[in-house]
């Protein structure tokens, strides 16, 4: 997997932004995160790179 989300939540000032989600990206897919303002799209993206820790969960980036 290059992306995996197990069951992550996330708040900012325990405000909940993401809750139990679960994703999966194999490598040679293609993804794309789209949704409306205020979503948690770029939450996600900051979980995947590291920039902030979920609150619950694991988010595993390219097997490690």
């Amino acid at each position: 997997m290059i992306v995996e989300f197990e069951n992550v939540d996330f708040a900012y000032d325990a405000e909940p932004v993401l809750e139990s989600v679960d994703l999966r990206i194999p490598a040679g897919d293609f993804a794309s995160i789209v949704g409306p303002n205020g979503g948690g799209k770029t939450t996600m993206l900051r979980l995947m790179l590291g920039l902030i820790d979920p609150t619950r969960g694991r988010v595993t980036l390219l097997g490690g």
